[in-house]
Formats: C-alpha cells, structure tokens, sequence
C-alpha cells in the first residue's frame, strides 16, 4: 500500500463562469469542490492507475479542513487526518468559458504548534505500518513545519519504506540531503534550493548529480513542456513528453510521481518507470482534475512517450 502525506491540504474550488471581468458580479453556472494538495493528488492518480487501497494522511482545520476529509473519503482514500486548531486552506480556481482561461488563488496555510507537529509525527509512524512506499509532497503550512520534512524522509526510510519526495521551499535542501529514493525539483525550486543557475545542461546535470551524492537513487528534473531529465543508478535520461491538447496544467508533477512509484512498486525496469512517470504527467494535462488519471489513458499515452 502507498502511503501519501500533505501537510498543507487544501480544499480546492472551481468556479466555472461564462466571462471573467473586473467590477462584475460574477455568477457561476457550477461549482465544483475537490480534495486538494500535491499529495492527495498523488492519492487520486494512484487510485485512478488502479491501486486498490492508498493511504492518505494530513492535517484538517476548521470547515474546509474537514471538507477535504469527506471528499478524499469519497473517492476511495484511507484517510487520516490530524485535526489542528487553524484552519485548513482554500484553492480557488475561476475558469472563464469565453477564453478557456483560468485563474488560481491560494491562500496561506495553518501555523501548527509544536503539539500538533508531534500528533504528524505520531500518526505517520502509525500510518507507516502496511505501505510500501511514502511520497511526501507539497508546500508547507507555515515555516515553523519546516523541520519535518526532512524528519518524514529519514523516518521512512528508516523503517525501510521507499520514499517519494516532491516539496519545494526552505524544507527542501535538508528533505533531499536526508535521501529519498525519488526526488522531483523543477528547474526553479532546485535552483533556488541549490542557489545555483540551471540555465545549461551542464548545469542541470551536475545538480542532479549533487542530488545522487545526497542519496537520491532517481532524480528527475521537470521542465515543463521540454519534458525532463532523470538520472537514475548513474545512467542519464531525458525524457520528452507524449503530446496531447492541454485542458490544466495543475497537478502533472503529482501525476508523474505517482505513475513512478506505482511502476516501480509493480517491479517494471527503470526506463519503463520513468515512460509511466512521463505518460501520467501528459495524461493529467488532458483532464481538469490535478491527479484525475485513469490508466486507460495513460497505456495510450505510454508508446508516444520518448525515453532517451
């Protein structure tokens, strides 16, 4: 069983209006609520690739902290939330019908007290038990929850688990010091993280390769639409993405760690995990829903992807 953790979940709303102006009254014609964050993302596209059973543990505050909960349920996830005193955050995203364009606010996450950093910890130790595989993924709910970033990664590797890391910001560089198995920066986080420019290919390389002497048995750089690089075991790879007509761009990085871990976990060599990473990504930039994947259309997408 896979076990995601997202400690800045979001519940994610998406008004659909037929023109998006300024000093308007804006009616939306619907309306739609989701369980959101980069690692029930991960969960949604684990279960859509077919995984029976994926865990999923976060924080909930207030309303939309326990909304995410129900609608996480709903979809099939074993949930554990953590409740804490703040208030979970809302994800709006308004979509104009006239442009088929959109708009995606976010707002800031809980504070979380020492106390309820310590109820995470507890309950991911608990929740460890049963899964294979962890992947840790998104922002932080507030910098003081930096420290536990790094402490998931160790902890679960510690127990044996393998570890998917996808997070960025001032948690970052000791999250990938402590050794994932699987790490996936973009260009600007890992440049930031690194303070390094990752404009050459030399560049990019000899950042990956940093992150190899880290411990970090694949490493893959995303490059939006050029696709990514990946080294892997000391072999290098560059992967270019299978194309398709793009509906939302949010939540393909989340695809792709999911699509690779799930292929890993199903004991596929390291060129096929990276062409499933890859084929998930571009089918999540078909749907609407960040991580809304279904493996039908991730196997019609596996031959167009090139593994180089």
């Amino acid at each position: 069983m896979f076990l995601t953790v997202t400690l800045n979940p979001a519940l994610d709303k998406s008004l659909y209006v037929d023109r998006n102006a300024p000093q308007e009254t804006l009616r939306a014609r619907r309306a739609v609520d989701l369980a959101g964050g980069k690692g029930i993302n991960v969960a949604r596209a684990l279960l859509g690739l077919g995984e029976s059973r994926v865990r999923a543990l976060f924080p909930t505050g207030g309303y939309p902290g326990a909304h995410v909960a129900a609608l996480a349920r709903a979809e099939g996830m074993e949930v554990w939330d953590v409740p804490v005193s703040g208030q979970s955050r809302t994800a709006l995203t308004v979509f104009d019908a006239e442009t088929d364009q959109y708009w995606h606010y976010l707002e800031p996450g809980p504070e979380l007290s020492p106390d309820e950093q310590r109820a995470l910890q507890d309950a991911f130790i608990q929740a460890l038990d049963g899964c294979h595989t962890v992947a840790i993924c998104g922002s932080l709910p507030s910098p003081a929850a930096a420290p536990l970033v790094p402490w998931l990664v160790q902890t679960a590797r510690e127990r044996g688990r393998r570890v998917l890391l996808d997070s960025f910001g001032p948690a970052l560089l000791p999250a990938l010091e402590a050794g994932p198995w699987l790490a996936k920066p973009n260009d600007a986080e890992l440049a930031a993280t690194l303070g390094e420019p990752l404009g050459t290919e030399a560049e990019r390389w000899a950042a990956l390769e940093r992150l190899a002497s880290w411990g970090v048995a694949v490493a893959v750089l995303s490059l939006g639409g050029e696709g990514a690089l990946a080294l892997a075991d000391g072999a290098r790879y560059r992967l270019l993405p299978a194309p398709v007509t793009e509906v939302n761009d949010l939540g393909g990085g989340d695809s792709m760690v999911a699509g690779l871990g799930w292929a890993a976990a199903s004991g596929y060599n390291m060129r096929d995990c990276l062409a499933w990473g890859a084929a998930c990504g571009a089918a999540n930039a078909a749907v609407w829903d960040p991580g809304g994947i279904r493996r039908a259309d991730v196997e019609r997408l596996l031959p167009l992807v090139t593994v180089l």
